[in-house]
């Protein structure tokens, strides 16, 4: 009777074990899809401080030529105010010319 009884246990004790085999199995699938998805979130944290960095220097690139186009505006309205002196005195000469 006490042989039945220990092999009974020794059954039980097998059918934990397999379960617990099982289970640890499971977790280690489950580590590995972890850490799978560890390093696909690091290669996308490195994209984005990439893509970060190239925008910073877009930024800075455009307001520098915002600046150029500014100083350009200025250069350019002064020369077209220089132009239209000119003309309005090549026409005032030219108006005095024949008159005279």
């Amino acid at each position: 009777m006490v042989h039945i009884m220990s092999e009974q246990r020794l059954d039980g004790i097998e059918r934990s074990i397999g379960t617990l085999s099982l289970k640890v199995d499971d977790i280690a699938k489950v580590i590995t899809a972890l850490a799978r998805i560890e390093e696909k979130h690091v290669a996308v944290a490195a994209r984005l401080d990439n893509n970060d960095s190239r925008l910073n220097k877009h930024s800075v690139s455009i307001d520098e030529l915002k600046m150029d186009v500014a100083s350009n505006t200025n250069k350019t309205a002064t020369g077209e105010w220089f132009i239209r002196l000119l003309i309005a005195s090549a026409v005032g000469i030219a108006a005095y010319m024949i008159r005279s």
